[in-house]
């Protein structure tokens, strides 16, 4: 092909040497296959660079979830936290709770035993004025008869 275009060149009755024809058919070869490489590059590169894009836009994506989860995690954390002060403030209520319901329990238990005292007692004093009672009854029998008898 090139011997054509030699030939070519030399029958339109150009002056253009061998070595000249060579030397800008091999430059515009040069720039032929430099374009080539660059358009492979640019297309390769622009591949390579949506990949990398896509990479980084999922990676952006994983970071930003990340840091939602680290923000979810920190707000569990703190209302964990919270309801732990909540269950210890409210074991401290039921403990004095308890302790007041013993409290109680115990008074109910010493006012039970006052009751019980106080009607054993209440019993004893009913018994001796029964007693009084009848000893009265005589004591007002014999009075009647020592009355009558003078």
């Amino acid at each position: 092909m090139v011997e054509l275009l030699i030939g070519a060149a030399k029958g339109a009755g150009a002056v253009v040497a061998k070595d000249a024809f060579l030397t800008g058919l091999l430059i515009g070869a040069a720039i032929g296959a430099g374009a080539v490489v660059a358009k492979n590059a640019f297309f390769t590169g622009n591949k390579e660079g949506e990949a990398k894009s896509k990479s980084n836009r999922e990676l952006d994506e994983l970071y930003a979830e990340n840091e939602k989860l680290r923000n979810r995690n920190r707000e569990a954390e703190r209302n964990i936290e919270d309801l732990n002060n909540e269950l210890q403030k409210l074991r401290l209520k039921v403990r004095d709770k308890d302790d007041d319901t013993d409290d109680l329990e115990d008074d109910l238990e010493d006012a039970k035993r006052k009751i019980s005292k106080q009607q054993r007692e209440i019993e004893d004093l009913q018994r001796k004025i029964k007693e009084y009672q009848v000893a009265c009854e005589d004591y007002e029998i014999k009075l009647k008869q020592l009355s009558e008898g003078k």
